[in-house]
């Protein structure tokens, strides 16, 4: 989360007696989101206080509401209320803040059983406004299609990146191409692969010229590249 160390003026707004604590919370959630709307550009965002103090369910009047701490979008932050309270008085409160972004969630069509690879015609899409952590919810099609479930999942199951694996690409005694480069050199030559493998993971092949072992990364389409 990115901490600003200054206080952003949000507002000043003074509600009548009587206004009910739903009305109050609504106004602060929504005056957030139209601040932080600015703040992050052209994204879709809602604000929800969390942990709403409980001064705020009384009778109170507020007087202003600052953001102290600002978040990524998805993350918490921390807003600091003025107010006048029953007696008066003038008083401080601070209250943690959650942001809201809408995404679009992929999810599946129908039941998939561990293991089953996911075509594009299975899933659905729809869009909703979540505060998890986004890096975990696929942002295209193409990052879902062709991947396989790791475990069993029912019909409507949003996928995120916890339950989708790549499938191997390579299984072990399988012949492949091992491509040997740096700067200056690329260097092809066939080889062995001593164990299975997926895309993005580092394997042992064997160089059939050389008879020697090596460790390199699958690129997919039976190939393995050795970086020196």
């Amino acid at each position: 989360m990115r901490v600003l160390l200054i206080v952003i003026s949000l507002f000043l707004f003074v509600l009548p007696s009587g206004v009910c604590f739903g009305e109050q919370t609504s106004v602060v959630e929504k005056r957030l989101t139209s601040l932080l709307e600015e703040a992050y550009g052209p994204r879709d965002i809602q604000v929800k206080l969390d942990g709403i103090p409980s001064l705020l369910k009384q009778n109170i009047k507020v007087r202003s509401v600052n953001v102290y701490t600002m978040p990524e979008v998805g993350g918490k932050g921390l807003a600091v209320m003025e107010f006048e309270g029953e007696d008066g008085r003038p008083r401080t409160s601070y209250i943690p803040f959650r942001v809201y972004e809408k995404i679009r969630l992929f999810y599946v069509k129908r039941v998939l059983p561990k293991g089953s690879p996911i075509s594009a015609d299975e899933v659905g899409s729809k869009e909703t406004y979540v505060s998890e952590n986004e890096l975990i919810y696929p942002k295209d099609l193409r990052d879902v299609a062709g991947k396989i479930v790791k475990r069993d999942v029912a019909p409507g199951t949003v996928l995120t990146t916890l339950i989708l694996d790549s499938p191997q690409v390579i299984r072990r005694g399988e012949m492949v191409t091992i491509m040997v480069e740096n700067r200056q050199l690329l260097v092809k030559a066939k080889g062995k692969a001593e164990e299975p493998g997926k895309v993005g993971e580092r394997i042992r092949v064997k160089n059939l010229s050389s008879d020697r072992e090596v460790v390199g990364r699958v690129a997919g389409d039976g190939t393995v590249i050795v970086e020196f």
